[in-house]
């Protein structure tokens, strides 16, 4: 490539390679990678360009998405990356995952937060002044493989701006995020230069692994003995005096406010056909589309098994099958040689002119819906192909674009009005001295989505009822004093305006108080008493010359035997134990220590087998573990890091974007 290559883009790209460095991966294997693999790559770019505007519906025009001192993610960053991060769980789990699903194992606010870290990094890299060179910019840009022929070569500049154009991508933008990809690369070398390595860390590392034990174990339930616990009169109160602070309730506060709801004030909005009109001729560029195809296919692959014509030969017999009326879906699964598509009946989903080999694109773009075409040759294999659906491009009809568009000004206006109407409130509290409850109730009779209510107390990270967890809210009751009326709060409802109502000071609270929490705490020191007792005893009877079979026996419980295990290994039905497995690794075979609390149980145990430190194999595992230390380190080291800088650059995140996915992250 040229100069010009300089004016290329890649915001889209950029956020593969920082978020899942997926096509550096393709990038890095690329001569081990088949027709197949190719394939994926080419899937994996229509999604990465594939338009996500259903998350920014409800969400100001320009909004970011989140804010990181002077830098911001944009709506149509995090849009991209949550697209991305979606279709690749879509194509490891297939119909069992759901934009539920999404939601519950929190895929919206790990992507978000590996945004925000990104941008953390790059004001990192600001702040230390390290740079990237237009040269270096350059050389990452030809390594994308999406850029390559099938011999390793740049596709030509004419081709390669068309694939961006085609995209809506602009050479400054594309150049700019390959650039910070890079920052943020380099602010990682810098931190892990830092890095220095022990050798006594590394064979404590390799001691913690390959030194392991076996033992057999008995153990009691505590459960067992809450029949003998007895709590005299006095003992309770001598418990809560010992243990008084364990029951310390922490700072909490009673807040009165003003809530002006988003929702409440959408219902009353009006937006009129002429202004849906106006937004859809100066904004029409959203609503264009490429003509699509979904297709699905079979492949044969050529490979040192089959040549090109035996391929051929072959999947005419698999299109025979097709013609007497077989199920495309269970043949593709049968004989299908792509891995990526096969499990799913063959089926690719939609993708533009652009995006297949050429004998691929070229077959499925010229055929009907529900017209087999094939054997298509190609260097790579012998291709069937069944169009499923087409959809054609060009500019969407405003009919079709109406509803999305009145669904964004809608949301658009209620904001505007919401935080309007918050603003004139806090302006008349000012102006007419508004400072005791009934002045603040009286504002909220007879306007329309404006409620007066009063928070149970709460501690600065819980969650407040209809507010959120650690919210600005919470943030900023805490910053009041006791009866001051802040400021408007943007919450994930709407805008509020707080009055600090009353502070409860961190105090011990009386018995009474906690009386139950008291007595369960002591009911379950007693019996863990009990039972350590009980196995002391036993303990002292293997000592004397028994066994722990007999003593198990004695007991009515079974003996049970562990495999080989290292310190942070799970041992059999214990489960995670360190204090037993530490004091097990410090013992020989024939050895009996414990008890041991453990949960809701008290172990005794007998040492059985131990393998010791083995010098050779440390020697030849040395330097991996190293590695494997420098890499752990590096990265407390960045978590140290992004959280001093987060704090500093005073991370905020849009509300209306963790309203719309339940984030519960804190502005």
């Amino acid at each position: 490539m040229e100069e010009p290559v300089r004016q290329v883009t890649t915001a889209h790209v950029h956020c593969i390679k920082t978020r899942l460095n997926m096509l550096k991966v393709f990038r890095d294997n690329l001569k081990h990678l088949k027709w197949v693999l190719w394939l994926v790559i080419v899937v994996l770019i229509v999604f990465l360009f594939a338009d996500f505007g259903s998350i920014q519906q409800g969400a100001n025009a320009g909004a970011a998405a989140a804010v990181v001192g002077d830098h911001k993610v944009s709506y149509e960053e995090f849009q991209q990356a949550y697209q991305r991060a979606e279709d690749g769980y879509r194509r490891a789990y297939g119909e069992q995952f759901s934009t539920e699903l999404a939601k519950q194992i929190g895929l919206p606010q790990q992507v978000l937060e590996g945004l925000v870290l990104e941008k953390i990094l790059l004001a990192e890299a600001e702040r230390i002044g390290l740079e990237v060179s237009d040269s270096e910019v350059q050389e990452e840009i030809l390594g994308y493989p999406v850029f390559q022929d099938e011999q390793d070569r740049f596709i030509g500049q004419q081709s390669y701006l068309q694939f961006l154009r085609r995209r809506g991508l602009t050479p400054p933008l594309f150049e700019q995020q390959i650039r910070d990809s890079l920052l943020a690369d380099r602010v990682r070398a810098v931190l892990t230069q830092n890095v220095y390595i022990a050798d006594s860390e590394v064979e404590s590392l390799y001691r913690e692994r390959q030194e392991k034990v076996k033992i057999r174990f008995l153990k009691l339930s505590t459960a067992d003995f809450g029949d003998q616990v007895a709590i005299a009169a006095d003992e309770l109160g001598r418990y809560f005096g010992e243990h008084s602070e364990d029951f310390r309730v922490p700072e909490r506060r009673i807040v009165q406010y003003l809530q002006v709801d988003r929702a409440a004030i959408q219902s009353t909005v009006e937006i009129g056909d002429d202004e849906i009109q106006r937004y859809y001729d100066e904004n029409q560029d959203d609503f264009r589309s490429e003509e699509q195809v979904r297709a699905r296919h079979i492949l044969l692959q050529i490979n040192d098994q089959r040549t090109a014509e035996q391929a051929s030969e072959q999947m005419l017999d698999v299109r025979a099958r097709l013609e007497r009326g077989e199920d495309f879906a269970a043949v593709a699964g049968e004989v299908s040689e792509d891995p990526g598509s096969k499990d799913r009946g063959g089926d690719l989903g939609f993708f533009g002119r652009g995006q297949m080999v050429p004998e691929f694109e070229q077959a499925a773009f010229s055929s009907s819906p529900n017209q087999l075409v094939g054997p298509v040759q190609s260097a790579f294999g012998s291709h069937l192909i069944e169009v499923l659906t087409r959809q054609p491009g060009g500019l969407q009809p405003l009919s079709q674009a109406s509803p999305r568009i009145r669904n964004r000004l809608l949301a658009e206006r209620a904001e505007t009005v919401t935080e309007s109407k918050a603003q004139e409130l806090v302006g008349r509290i000012r102006s007419e001295q508004i400072e005791d409850e009934e002045g603040l109730s009286a504002l909220a009779e007879g306007e329309a989505g404006v409620t007066f209510q009063i928070s149970q107390p709460f501690r600065r990270d819980d969650n407040v009822p209809g507010l959120g967890r650690a919210s600005a809210f919470a943030v900023a009751s805490f910053g009041l004093e006791e009866l001051e009326v802040g400021e408007p709060v943007k919450t994930p409802r709407g805008w509020v305006i707080p009055r600090l109502l009353e502070i409860q000071e961190p105090r011990v609270p009386e018995l009474e108080e906690v009386r139950p929490q008291v007595e369960s705490a002591l009911r379950s020191e007693l019996r863990v008493s009990l039972a350590l007792q009980r196995l002391d005893e036993a303990k002292t009877e293997i000592s004397g010359g028994g066994s722990l079979d007999k003593v198990a026996e004695d007991l009515g419980v079974e003996v049970e035997e562990s495999g080989l295990f290292a310190l942070q290994d799970s041992i059999g039905s214990l489960g995670s134990a360190p204090r037993l497995a530490t004091a097990a690794l410090a013992l020989e075979p024939g050895a009996v220590d414990g008890p041991i609390p453990l949960g809701g149980d008290a172990v005794l145990f007998e040492v059985v087998e131990r393998v010791h430190f083995d010098p050779l194999e440390f020697e030849e595992a040395e330097e991996a573990l190293r590695e494997e230390l420098l890499n752990q380190r590096s990265s407390q080291l960045l978590a140290t890091l992004v959280q001093k800088r987060r704090e500093e650059l005073e991370v905020r995140f849009d509300p209306q974007l963790v309203e719309n996915f339940g984030l519960g992250t804190g502005s």
